[in-house]
């Protein structure tokens, strides 16, 4: 059954639909405690990143005159006291000169939402971008800190390592990482050329020498995500192992072993 909202109300959902559609969690007219009291937001969006969530609270506009300056100020003092980490004011009949001015000096952006859907998609990918290149290095530390444990507790550490073979038939202990470290950079490096825009990217999935071409930042960033939470199980397992993994395909998400396959039949084919 249709909800029939007051018109403003209906834009606060149609800003927070935008914002869900790009991987926000979101909640319509929330309380929100800051240093200095509650305030009611219109929209609050949460997206985590390496392990810090980030905050943006959006005073939504559905006005037939242009937002004030007055406005702009009372909403900067909330997303100041709130420690949002961003403030957006969506507004369909523009913003005074004043109010855009404040905006200039202050964590604002002042936008519609169609110049926001047009604008915002490169930015939430930098901010994954830069989450999935934090967990990669912490990664890649992690798998290189073995080396620093005595001979005991590393030689435990590797015999617990499920990672992929290598695919050069290299032996010993110094190989035994050598292909999910390979990943672990050609994914950083990947992230780099889509940050400067030189597309096709290539992906090399886990078990494969053969690389992925990908066009576009939604499909890398979701196999490089499914690759590093991959990557991060093979850890753990190595570490503290806490069940019997014979094969690490186990580890890896259905939904990405399913694309996998499908991409590949496709190039057979």
């Amino acid at each position: 059954m249709a909800v029939n909202r007051p018109e403003w109300q209906q834009y606060q959902h149609e800003v927070a639909a935008t914002l869900s559609q790009l991987g926000f969690t979101v909640q319509v007219e929330e309380r929100v405690t800051g240093a200095r009291g509650e305030h009611d937001v219109d929209v609050t969006a949460r997206m985590a990143s390496a392990g810090v969530t980030r905050l943006w609270v959006i005073e939504c506009k559905r006005w037939n005159r242009a937002v004030p300056k007055e406005c702009i100020l009372t909403f900067s003092a909330i997303v100041a006291d709130v420690g949002a980490d961003r403030g957006l004011v969506f507004a369909e009949s523009g913003f005074q000169a004043g109010a855009i001015q404040v905006a200039r000096n202050a964590n604002l952006t002042l936008t519609s939402l169609a110049d926001f859907r047009e604008s915002v998609e490169r930015e939430i990918a930098v901010i994954r971008v830069r989450g999935l290149q934090e967990r990669i290095t912490a990664l890649e530390d992690e798998f290189q800190s073995v080396w620093d444990l005595d001979q005991e507790e590393r030689d435990r550490r590797i015999a617990q390592y499920v990672g992929p073979p290598s695919a050069f038939g290299l032996s010993g202990h110094s190989a035994v990482m050598a292909p999910v470290l390979a990943r672990l950079s050609q994914m950083k490096e990947a992230l780099n050329f889509a940050s400067f825009d030189r597309w096709p990217v290539a992906y090399w999935p886990l078990d494969s020498e053969l690389s992925i071409d990908v066009k576009a930042w939604e499909g890398l960033l979701f196999v490089i995500e499914e690759t590093v939470v991959t990557c991060e199980r093979i850890r753990d397992q190595m570490m503290s192992p806490r069940k019997n993994i014979r094969d690490w395909r186990e580890l890896q998400s259905q939904e990405m072993t399913d694309l996998l396959n499908a991409i590949r039949q496709t190039a057979d084919g």
